[in-house]
């Protein structure tokens, strides 16, 4: 199981900070929370232009990035973070109009596209889209806010989706922590986003080591 660190911030000087950080301690992709206020209960970073310019200025960074779109018009604004490179975007299921046509538009350019799910929205939802797409984050918590509690029932939810689709690549994100992410892996999640477990630590390197570990 893979663990990615997630930067869940209002300001891309705390993104750009902890980027770096996070590049220090042994991390080869991050997770980048964008909500427009809208989609999410909170409003945190939405720039696309800092990125890429950060990304110009950083060639020798050995970083990749996903980026989390938890915003109302997904289809209106993958262009631009397809433009700068992104390895993952990730869209909800909940806001996206068309998603044949952003699949094919990210094969197109190399990225990868997956589909996400709140607490609230059914399996279902997602098992509807398996004839597009294979990729998949199964959000645990509110869209938005970092340090929330894991709910334990979305632990059917990642079992019943890897039993309906066998070949799906699951992600996992919100309240991931020491204690519970062995269960979230046996439950067939392949990845893990950490936000508040690794940077809210006395030792955020040793802490994602710690996650790496399991």
């Amino acid at each position: 199981m893979i663990i990615i660190p997630a930067i869940n911030e209002p300001s891309f000087a705390e993104v750009e900070k902890k980027i770096k950080t996070a590049a220090a301690f042994g991390a080869e992709i991050v997770h980048l929370d964008v909500t427009d206020g809208k989609f999410a209960c909170v409003a945190l970073w939405n720039n696309f232009f800092e990125l890429r310019d950060f990304i110009i200025a950083n060639k020798n960074l050995k970083m990749q990035y996903e980026v989390h779109l938890m915003v109302s018009n997904p289809d209106e604004v993958i262009d631009n973070w397809i433009d700068i490179g992104i390895k993952r975007i990730i869209v909800h299921v909940e806001s996206v109009k068309d998603l044949m046509a952003m699949k094919k538009k990210c094969d197109h350019f190399g990225t990868e596209l997956l589909l996400a799910a709140s607490p609230d929205t059914s399996v279902d939802k997602l098992l509807e889209s398996k004839d597009v797409i294979k990729n998949f984050l199964v959000l645990t918590v509110r869209p938005g806010k970092a340090g929330q509690l894991f709910r334990p029932t979305q632990l059917e939810k990642i079992k019943l989706l890897k039993q309906g689709i066998p070949d799906a690549r699951i992600e996992v994100d919100g309240g991931v922590n020491l204690e519970n992410a062995a269960m979230i892996k046996d439950a067939g999640a392949d990845l893990v986003i950490s936000a508040s477990t690794i940077w809210r630590s006395e030792d955020p390197a040793a802490t994602f080591k710690k996650l790496q570990a399991i």
